[in-house]
């Protein structure tokens, strides 16, 4: 009987050395964040292989042969999850959105959640898309009207069962949502998350009996931090909003709860997939286990869902968006020392979109270098155009601040700049005779501060919604939308650095331009002046 000291031996060993030998896994969650309608593989920037062949990243049936190699070995204990901004891409339309869907449903999803990429195209669209998908959407804080489409296809919360355990799943979207996207009237969103939180998760643990609640976020991460330090009924957050890695070791939230929270995420376009083992014990979370599958080059494909998107997938860059009646300057010598079509184009779209008082993109924020000919305007144009993946950000700031932002755009007019900005919502007077703003310099070249306020800029006016023009108040507060660079001080925008109350949308420059060029069709050309000289005519560069 001696062997039995040795089986003793090797299981000690095993419980020590192995936690995914020594615990059984009850519930394996799969998970993806911010797919953004990345159904092919998507290409590394700079990046090559030692063949010269570029480095791509997820592509939905590589993540299919994760998920398929995780629910082969643990059979009965995986639930597949996404934390929304699925539907949207930025190159690839596939009959509406609704082979995103599609494929989704034939990769075995279970229980999803919406982001603000999902509204991008209004409620009619979504809920069109929403009709090809087969597992439950919930979105726990959105409260949708009576006669709205989206009535249909959204729940507040799921139960899904798995090993005897009950996993009830909310689903969270931002606040922000109509500031950011296009939901429409029909939709809105309590301002207080925390109470909508607590109310929903409360009703899961105590009425509808889950075991687990888990909260499909797409919130900020500190949000998130906040939701499972005051909402203990919640258990896991699997998060996707800020596209951000939360990589294994740092998903553990510390809380007053027995046990502490748990929040998960794993990028964007479905660079990772996101795997999380618990072991459960009476009721409550006893171990787990989180980790990162990086999807690579070296991942295989799903022979099903790689054949069923050669059929579905098309690749639209060339065809077209809209129709230019005009060709639109994007050359650097032109957008960089004044007005432009194409600069206003784009400052008036996202003005439209944010509904904002003024929006601004700076000279050295549109590439291409080249005039584009009127007719179609394709959506290479416009990533062409704005190659940086910039996102938009919504600002406010003083009457007095604005003043400081415009002498900062002219200070070197006559001669190009980055900094210039092409602008809409406001007009001024420019003397390019008076004294041009300066900053202050550190050791290392970085501006700390201005140095010379700068007199070239005069009688700023403010355009209201009726089209008429105020003169500026300098302690009134103007909302602003801008490009997530210059809203972090870039080009020596110092003044936009610190301003607090920033609101970070993560919708890309490039895909707020393109869904406005959309909607007009054919693109709108004309618009009033910004700059004018001090006799009163509008300013020309040289």
């Amino acid at each position: 009987m001696r062997f039995f000291p040795i089986i003793a031996a090797i299981i000690a060993i095993l419980m020590t050395s192995s936690p995914s030998l020594a615990y059984r896994w009850d519930l394996v969650i799969l998970t993806t964040s911010g797919l953004n309608g990345q159904l092919l593989p998507a290409e590394e920037k700079n990046e090559q292989h030692s063949t010269g062949m570029v480095r791509t990243f997820g592509g939905f049936a590589r993540i299919q042969s994760v998920f398929e190699s995780y629910r082969a070995k643990y059979p009965g204990a995986t639930i597949t999850v996404a934390t929304g901004d699925d539907l949207m891409g930025e190159s690839l339309t596939n009959e509406k959105g609704k082979t995103v869907f599609e494929a989704m449903n034939m990769m075995g999803f279970d229980v999803s959640t919406l982001g603000n990429h999902e509204f991008n195209r209004g409620t009619k669209f979504l809920a069109n898309c929403l009709k090809s998908k087969k597992f439950p959407t919930v979105c726990s804080n959105l409260n949708i009207a009576k006669g709205n489409p989206l009535r249909n296809y959204i729940t507040s919360t799921v139960v899904l069962e798995r090993n005897f355990i009950k996993i009830g799943f909310m689903g969270m979207i931002l606040p922000e949502l109509k500031l950011i996207s296009n939901p429409g009237s029909g939709v809105s969103i309590p301002a207080d998350y925390v109470k909508s939180a607590r109310e929903t998760a409360h009703d899961l643990k105590i009425n509808q009996k889950a075991d687990l609640v888990v909260l499909l976020s797409h919130l900020p991460i500190a949000t998130q931090k906040q939701l499972l330090q005051e909402v203990p009924e919640i258990d896991i957050i699997c998060g996707g909003q800020s596209y951000k890695d939360i990589f294994p070791g740092q998903e553990i939230i510390a809380r007053d709860a027995a046990t502490p929270g748990l929040m998960v995420q794993c990028g964007s376009q479905g660079r990772y997939v996101g795997v999380l083992k618990i072991n459960m014990n009476a009721r409550a979370i006893n171990k787990h286990e989180w980790t990162i599958i990086p999807v690579t080059d070296n991942t295989q494909e799903d022979g099903r869902i790689k054949a069923f998107l050669s059929s579905k997938v098309q690749d639209t860059t060339s065809l077209p968006v809209a129709i230019s009646p005009v060709a639109l300057d994007t050359r650097a010598a032109s957008i960089r020392t004044g007005e432009t079509i194409a600069g206003s184009l784009v400052s008036s779209i996202m003005r439209e979109k944010f509904n904002t008082d003024i929006a601004f993109q700076n000279g050295g924020g549109f590439r291409g270098n080249k005039i584009i000919p009127a007719g179609p305007l394709t959506d290479q144009d416009i990533n062409t155009m704005f190659p940086f993946g910039n996102k938009m950000t919504v600002i406010k700031v003083s009457g007095k601040t604005l003043k400081q932002i415009l002498e900062r755009s002219v200070h070197k007019l006559p001669a190009a700049s980055g900094a210039f900005l092409q602008i809409s919502g406001l007009k001024f007077t420019l003397d390019t005779n008076g004294q041009a703003q300066e900053l202050e310099l550190n050791s290392t070249g970085k501006p700390t501060k201005i140095k010379t306020a700068g007199s070239r800029v005069s009688n700023i006016k403010i355009m209201d919604k009726s089209g008429n023009y105020k003169s500026i108040n300098e302690t009134r507060k103007y909302s602003i939308a801008t490009n997530s660079y210059l809203a972090r001080g870039g080009d020596g925008y110092i003044m936009l650095k610190d301003v607090p109350g920033k609101v970070a949308t993560f919708v890309k420059v490039n895909e707020v331009v393109k869904s406005g060029m959309l909607k007009m069709k054919t693109l709108k050309t004309e618009f009033p002046p910004v700059i004018y000289t001090p006799d009163g005519s509008p300013y020309k560069r040289p």
